[in-house]
């Protein structure tokens, strides 16, 4: 009998031990887990656990994140848009109207989109170089002209009344439109002329790369009391690829912008230039 109590203390002690060893090594790691901070990753999210008795400072969490987010490529939305106008020669030798197109000017519209994907710091905060894609559309209000095209040269002139290629009469134009649509590449250099007192304060000189995708004319009349409307796809002799260039000027996210070729824009009219101002905005 002895020997059968003294097999069971011996046994009662060993399970008694493994429950305290346990016990022992639980409380250990919850200790572990309060003692100190926990940090972890999922997915692009942070999670930060910090203990009441841990004398590490949690805000540093927040400055690696800071630092984080400056390290990564922001990427840099601009939309602009404005009233455009032809011009007989360089803007910068003055404005003079020109006079073999003759349209509604402030039906005359230029708009941009583009996307900034590269960035390059120049010097510090103050001065960056912006590489980007977009798209961007000249139109030009005809003001109810008609637009002619031949092999070599193009026409807009006024008619009341056109005879139709089935002697029908054509009439009363509502609506004469011509457009250029392009896609761009963007090279812009972006400076905070007060960085130290007011950094809000932007200035940027873009040249813009423009290649024609495609032109487009509508005309919409009245034929025998019946709605009409003629769309032609031509290049109408504007130029496959040209140089221009964009001043902006913003205030936080909104501010103005002017713009206008340096390279030739059309190849028919050799003194034709263009220039726009109007809205920007920068996000």
């Amino acid at each position: 009998m002895s020997t059968k109590y003294t097999w069971y203390f011996f046994q009662k002690i060993l399970d008694f031990s493994k429950n305290f060893i346990f016990f022992i090594f639980l409380c250990e790691s919850i200790n572990a887990q309060f003692s100190d901070t926990l940090q972890f990753k999922y997915r692009d999210s942070k999670v930060l656990i910090v203990s009441k008795v841990s004398t590490d400072n949690e805000w540093e969490f927040e400055n690696s994140i800071k630092d984080e987010k400056n390290k990564k490529t922001k990427f840099k939305i601009n939309f602009s848009f404005g009233n455009m106008q032809l011009n007989t020669k360089s803007i910068f030798n003055g404005i003079n109207n020109f006079a073999p197109i003759r349209y509604k000017a402030l039906n005359s519209l230029n708009t941009n989109f583009a996307l900034y994907f590269k960035s390059i710091k120049l010097k510090k905060e103050s001065l960056k170089l912006f590489i980007g894609v977009g798209v961007g559309k000249n139109k030009l209000d005809l003001d109810k002209q008609l637009l002619s095209i031949s092999k070599d040269t193009m026409s807009v002139f006024n008619s009341s009344l056109i005879s139709g290629s089935q002697g029908l009469e054509i009439s009363s134009i509502s609506k004469s439109i011509l457009k250029h649509h392009y896609f761009t590449i963007p090279i812009n250099f972006s400076w905070l002329p007060f960085h130290n007192k007011n950094p809000k304060i932007k200035t940027e000189l873009e040249l813009i790369n423009q290649f024609l995708m495609v032109g487009k004319s509508k005309l919409e009349y009245d034929e025998n009391g019946l709605d009409q409307t003629i769309k032609t796809r031509n290049d109408f002799f504007n130029n496959k690829y040209f140089l221009s260039g964009n001043l902006k000027f913003i205030y936080k996210n909104i501010g103005v912008f002017f713009q206008t070729n340096i390279l030739q824009y059309s190849n028919l009219y050799k003194d034709l230039y263009t220039y726009s101002y109007g809205l920007t905005l920068c996000i």
